[in-house]
């Protein structure tokens, strides 16, 4: 995510995956709806660190699709104000295109590419003795947001070869942007990243459940919204 889109972008993906001045939606839909399903995998890397007196905790987060069709947004801009758009893919040919309220966010710190704001959202929460497991809100990290394509292939369904890059989230004076997640495959956003942590200077010596939440607006189509939730 911190390699600079250069000329082999352009040569490779042109105007479309660099984020150009326009993206064709799909053309009408035929079939069934292949429905994404997004779910995020517990943090694997937690760490401390301690920097100009304060402690922070620093974490990765993954998102898997393990849907049937991919997790794809479209996004176009016009007198500075950016529009986004699921499209939904169905199974003989085209798609749906369904306009949404989610936003978007320009990196600036390191991740120098449009994001989808709060895609996936991490809530740092006190263990409460004999209490099942219920998400509360607590303290929540500092990323922006998501740009989000397939990093890793780690379901044995889906293509095998990937077919979204980071180039899909544009640069700065992008017109528009699509990025997307093909079924099988995971994002993932390494804990060394800018945002990928919580201030814990304040926070009293304890046991913590560290949530990992996404779609928690409930902007995006999915097959289900029950495995939206997990934790560490």
């Amino acid at each position: 995510r911190l390699v600079a889109v250069g000329a082999a972008c352009a040569l490779a993906f042109g105007l479309v995956g660099c984020g150009g001045s326009s993206i064709k939606p799909p053309s009408d839909p035929v079939g069934e709806a292949l429905m994404p399903d997004l779910a995020p995998a517990p943090p694997r890397q937690v760490h401390m660190t301690r920097s100009k007196g304060r402690w922070v905790m620093s974490f990765d987060s993954s998102m898997v699709n393990i849907g049937r069709g991919p997790f794809v947004l479209r996004a176009e801009r016009e007198d500075g104000e950016w529009r986004v758009i699921q499209d939904v893919m169905y199974s003989t040919s085209g798609g749906r295109s369904i306009p949404l309220r989610a936003t978007m966010v320009w990196g600036g710190d390191g991740h120098n590419h449009w994001h989808i704001a709060r895609v996936a959202i991490n809530h740092l929460v006190p263990i409460r003795p004999g209490t099942r497991p219920v998400l509360a809100r607590g303290l929540i990290d500092s990323k922006v947001g998501f740009c989000f394509y397939d990093y890793h292939h780690v379901r044995p369904y889906g293509p095998a070869k990937k077919t979204y890059s980071r180039h899909g989230c544009g640069h700065e004076n992008s017109k528009a942007i699509r990025m997307g997640l093909s079924p099988g495959w995971v994002d993932t956003y390494p804990w060394v990243l800018p945002g990928q942590s919580v201030d814990v200077t304040k926070l009293k010596d304890g046991n913590y459940r560290l949530w990992a939440v996404v779609d928690e607006q409930g902007w995006f189509h999915e097959a289900s919204d029950k495995n939206d939730v997990t934790w560490a």
